[in-house]
């Protein structure tokens, strides 16, 4: 792995994704009254020590992370459409309801960053339980910069140790991505607010149920394992559901039909397909994982048409790690 011109190991993935709350955010990104700590829920510290120091008993820990800039872009233009259209009431809403000022001015901003943005973070040791924290040492850092792009609840962060090297020094890779269907669900509920029970109306479910029948009377089974079973596999979109117009979601030419282990690889950027088949893997997914899973396949068996590798594109820019 490259990185600002350094060559990089992966040594381990954090084994959770940590969810961007209300609390973390920004002002502006804010849909709570609260105005937050600015610490983040890591999971239990056991775990999280023992990532970041390789002891889960080593409490008080100080470790050097870093953001990419590159990866700040990614993340506003992959959830422009919920600055342009909220599905909630973000305090920084406009005169025209919507926060894409606010988001042209991020843009504007970051485009004008280093590469790679260092900052460390501090085990927050002194709150009590069994919940781990972090927070930031400086003010206005690479962790404040992540606070101010990301959205609560579409957001999460995904943190990677990597060792340079040259110095065979180690830091921690803190990457925000988006979460396509925690928003495709917000949109949902924002679309049906005050209509009770009826949060599907007829034809969106019609569209969705002859989706799911286009895609797995082309494919029949998983391409991964064989799978045939209709109610075990997954009519996966290959655009997401959240940010696909309403005749790029029922387009079968944007659907893969795979078994659910696959469905989430693919739905989280774990994996995703070159023009010609071949398959992609994220270094974001542990290597003890990547050992744990197959990914034999047959090229044949992905069904590639020119419409398929379109959507396919837009996978790996925008949804692939």
């Amino acid at each position: 792995m490259i990185i600002d011109g350094k060559e990089y190991n992966v040594i381990d993935v954090y084994d959770q994704s940590i969810t961007v709350p209300d609390s973390y955010v920004m002002n502006e990104n804010k849909t709570g009254k609260g105005h937050g700590e600015a610490k983040l829920y890591m999971g239990s510290k056991d775990s999280m020590r023992h990532f970041y120091t390789g002891n889960p008993n080593t409490e008080g820990f100080v470790v050097k992370c870093f953001v990419l800039k590159r990866d700040l872009i990614s993340l506003l233009r992959t959830i422009k459409h919920e600055y342009q259209y909220p599905s909630i009431k973000y305090r920084g809403l406009g005169k025209n309801r919507n926060m894409l000022k606010l988001w042209k001015t991020r843009m504007e901003y970051v485009e004008t960053l280093p590469t790679k943005i260092e900052f460390d973070v501090k085990d927050q040791h002194q709150i009590i339980g069994s919940r781990g924290y972090v927070n930031c040492i400086k003010k206005g850092s690479g962790y404040d910069l992540i606070r101010k792009v990301a959205l609560p609840f579409v957001s999460y962060i995904s943190v990677m140790k990597v060792q340079e090297v040259e110095t065979q020094e180690n830091s921690f890779y803190w990457r925000p991505f988006a979460d396509f269907t925690q928003m495709a669900s917000m949109q949902m509920a924002a679309q049906n607010y005050g209509k009770g029970k009826q949060l599907e109306n007829s034809k969106q479910r019609k569209r969705q149920v002859q989706y799911r029948e286009e895609l797995y009377n082309e494919f029949h089974s998983c391409p991964f394992t064989h799978i045939d079973e209709f109610r075990l596999l997954v009519a996966s979109h290959i655009k997401p559901y959240a940010v696909s117009t309403k005749k790029e979601q029922s387009d079968s030419n944007n659907g893969l039909m795979l078994s659910p282990l696959y469905d989430k690889l693919f739905d989280k950027g774990f994996i995703s397909f070159g023009d010609d088949g071949s398959i992609m893997v994220s270094d974001w997914l542990s290597p003890q994982n990547r050992e744990r899973i197959s990914f034999d396949y047959s090229v044949e068996d992905l069904n590639l048409n020119e419409k398929r590798r379109k959507y396919l594109a837009y996978h790996r820019e925008n949804v692939f790690k």
